[in-house]
């Protein structure tokens, strides 16, 4: 076999396997990039607002929350059992002290997500419908497990609370 031939092979061989090997680097880069794509973009993949907060404060959110517990109130929330069309539902918590006395002339704030879709936050802010008692709207769309979790504020108190319903969002209206 003359040089220049076997040269010329070995050349085109060595940019063939390179190339080979080049393509498999693009393949997964491709891959890699739709992948991460598709999931900065899927809001089942989030990571919960002030988590980070919470755990570099972590003193102090251990002291909001022994404190909230030492007022003794309690919340009961629910949520009504059908919406409008959109998906809306009426959302109301109940406040009484350890007495079961209605806690009135609180600001209650309350945020609501479902555990499958963590970057679909909502925050609203109940008004008083009665005394002890807050309402507000906020949009279920989804079946599933949701997590309300809230605050109440009267005068320099904060009472913290948190309830996990299992809702199902075929009932609506």
């Amino acid at each position: 076999m003359n040089t220049a031939s076997f040269q010329q092979k070995e050349k085109t061989a060595q940019y063939l396997w390179t190339g080979f090997i080049l393509m498999f680097f693009l393949i997964q880069a491709i891959i890699w990039t739709t992948a991460i794509a598709i999931t900065s973009q899927d809001s089942s993949h989030a990571v919960a607002a002030g988590y980070d907060e919470q755990a570099l404060n972590w003193d102090e959110v251990k002291r909001q929350r022994v404190a909230s517990e030492q007022l003794g109130w309690n919340a009961e929330i629910e949520v009504a059992p059908t919406g409008d069309i959109r998906g809306n539902r009426s959302v109301t918590v109940s406040l009484k002290d350890r007495t079961k006395a209605p806690i009135e002339n609180a600001v209650v704030n309350l945020t609501a997500f479902h555990r499958g879709r963590a970057a679909e936050v909502q925050q609203v802010l109940l008004t008083s419908v009665e005394p002890g008692v807050f309402s507000a709207t906020i949009k279920i769309q989804n079946s599933g497990v949701w997590r309300l979790s809230g605050t109440a504020i009267v005068d320099d108190q904060q009472f913290l609370f948190e309830q996990q319903l299992d809702i199902d969002s075929n009932r609506n209206l």
